[in-house]
């Protein structure tokens, strides 16, 4: 084999090297791209919902007062006891 010949073969594989990593680079790019505007998509709606939930929350206790304490204090009677079940229990 000639040295040109050598020489020829060797820069076509570099430039097929260099093709197939710009390739995978763009793969990589419309993968990562997409996967981020799902990951946006899906934050949006956890949003909406959340501030759906806390919206809803306000005016049912804006509507009933007493109601709404005393599910507050319902709610923190029962975390409150199962936090003091599980630090019994741990020690």
């Amino acid at each position: 084999m000639a040295t040109n010949e050598i020489l020829g073969k060797a820069n076509s594989a570099v430039n097929d090297f260099k093709n197939r990593a710009h390739d995978a680079d763009d793969q990589f790019a419309k993968l990562s791209h997409n996967a981020g505007k799902k990951l946006g998509a899906m934050a949006s709606d956890l949003v909406s919902s959340t501030s759906s939930y806390v919206t809803t929350s306000r005016d049912y206790v804006a509507e009933n007062p007493i109601k709404g304490v005393a599910i507050a204090a319902a709610a923190g009677v029962v975390v409150g006891s199962i936090l003091t079940m599980s630090m019994r229990s741990s020690k």
